[in-house]
């Protein structure tokens, strides 16, 4: 048996770091006017930024067939038989259930499971499976290392500019248009409570009150004795982003908080000025560091 990790750019990998991390990377795509990018590829972070801040709508969709089809077809012929594969929700894209039909078809054995989110978990869990993979545990053993950590796992989000949302059909333009007025914030929730699809779990006035409230909710579903990992997912919001991880470390000090910019195919649907936070239980023997991922 030879096992290869592979993830999508939801994981917030770009193709530089998943070679280097030595893990099979899909570019999910992001179409921006009529131009079409891959995503950790030819888009990075600051790009979708700047494209965001000219006003740009952008939308995405699944990696490309092709590009998944020359990988594991790649794969195979370096005798890779099993894949250890690690996407974003269900709930949110079938890029899971593309790529177990692919890995099929050409006699490639796929271990996977619903992670039920994306972003920074996504991100530490495709790392884990290869830490894991790395100390010599075999993949159906991953699989279930990881699934008890994601079934304790969750994150919301905090959207400022509404418009993303309605451009991508998860507010009416009418109702963006009032929620800007009213200076309503939305706080959305992303986790196996929400069978993986982005759910509102409340409305407040002001980024402040709402970065607060998923604050405490993640407070509230930390269990005793149990170590995290925390994450701030930051949409140009570096002020509000300070906030968010003096809030966290209140919760349980000496966790680690880990910030890093929002992922682009995120991005893309929260628009700029937006805050998101996770937390998942430590996997034991997994070590996570932001700052070695992103040299």
């Amino acid at each position: 048996m030879k096992t290869k990790v592979i993830t999508d750019s939801g994981s917030g990998l770009t193709q530089t770091q998943a070679d280097r991390l030595d893990i099979g990377l899909l570019p999910l795509q992001v179409l921006i006017d009529q131009d079409q990018y891959l995503d950790g590829v030819n888009l990075t972070t600051e790009q979708l930024y700047a494209f965001l801040d000219e006003g740009k709508m952008p939308t995405t969709s699944q990696p490309p067939l092709l590009l998944e089809e020359e990988l594991f077809e790649d794969l195979k012929k370096e005798g890779y038989t099993d894949l250890i594969v690690i996407n974003l929700s269900n709930g949110l894209s079938s890029t899971n259930q593309t790529v177990q039909a692919t890995a099929k078809r050409l006699g490639l054995n796929v271990h996977t499971l619903d992670i039920y989110t994306t972003l920074a978990i996504q991100q530490y869990v495709t790392i884990a499976a290869k830490q894991l993979l790395d100390q010599g545990k075999d993949p159906e053993e991953i699989i279930d290392i990881l699934k008890a950590a994601i079934d304790q796992s969750a994150g919301y989000l905090m959207v400022d500019n509404l418009d993303h949302l309605a451009a991508g059909g998860r507010l009416t333009p009418l109702a963006a248009k009032l929620g800007g007025l009213l200076k309503i914030k939305p706080i959305l929730k992303v986790s196996k409570d929400t069978g993986g699809k982005v759910d509102s779990f409340d409305k407040v006035r002001t980024l402040h009150k709402a970065v607060a409230c998923g604050v405490s909710q993640v407070g509230k579903a930390l269990l005793d004795g149990v170590d995290y990992e925390f994450f701030i997912l930051n949409g140009a919001a570096d002020q509000m982003a300070v906030s968010t991880k003096e809030m966290m470390e209140a919760l349980r000090p000496g966790t680690p908080v880990h910030t890093l910019d929002m992922f682009p195919v995120i991005a893309c649907h929260t628009g700029l000025g937006s805050i998101g936070v996770q937390y998942i239980p430590k996997i034991e023997g997994v070590t996570y560091d932001e700052t070695r991922i992103c040299d």
